[in-house]
């Protein structure tokens, strides 16, 4: 989805800032919604900031209007966050990163029952529409073959 730029000038003082009161005196002031602020804060403070927004969110494991998965198990939360710092598009720096992801998609080749004779090729994606996206232009280059035979 792509975002505009908000006009400052456009919105209302209330809108512009967020002025949560916390028992800590780390905010005098609002800080502004749409501008880096002009001094630093403490990182207790950032992380409650954007915690208190995203509560206003739905519950994830209320949603059943999509068809994804809400839960995991600790310890593959906990791969996760030891790999957040890696950036996976970097083969050469992260070598193991890559075999597994090789080996993820031999995995899923098999399970999709691709003929052991034939070639299979694939990737990691950063999410599920991305990952229907690149399916359906795999659907559309093998059909594709099949009408030029």
């Amino acid at each position: 989805m792509l975002h505009g730029k908000v006009k400052n000038s456009t919105l209302k003082e209330s809108d512009r800032s967020i002025a949560p009161l916390y028992s800590r005196h780390a905010l005098t002031s609002g800080v502004s919604r749409y501008d880096f602020p002009e001094n630093e804060m403490l990182p207790q403070t950032a992380y409650n900031l954007v915690h208190d927004e995203l509560m206003l969110d739905g519950n994830s494991r209320l949603n059943l209007a999509t068809f994804v998965t809400t839960w995991m198990e600790p310890e593959a939360r906990q791969l996760m966050t030891e790999t957040f710092d890696k950036n996976m598009i970097d083969k050469d720096e992260y070598p193991q990163t890559a075999e597994l992801e090789m080996r993820c998609v031999n995995m899923l080749a098999r399970l999709w029952n691709s003929p052991d004779h034939e070639e299979a090729v694939g990737c990691s994606t950063i999410g599920s529409s991305e990952a229907a996206m690149l399916g359906g232009l795999a659907l559309k280059w093998k059909w594709r073959e099949r009408m030029k035979a």
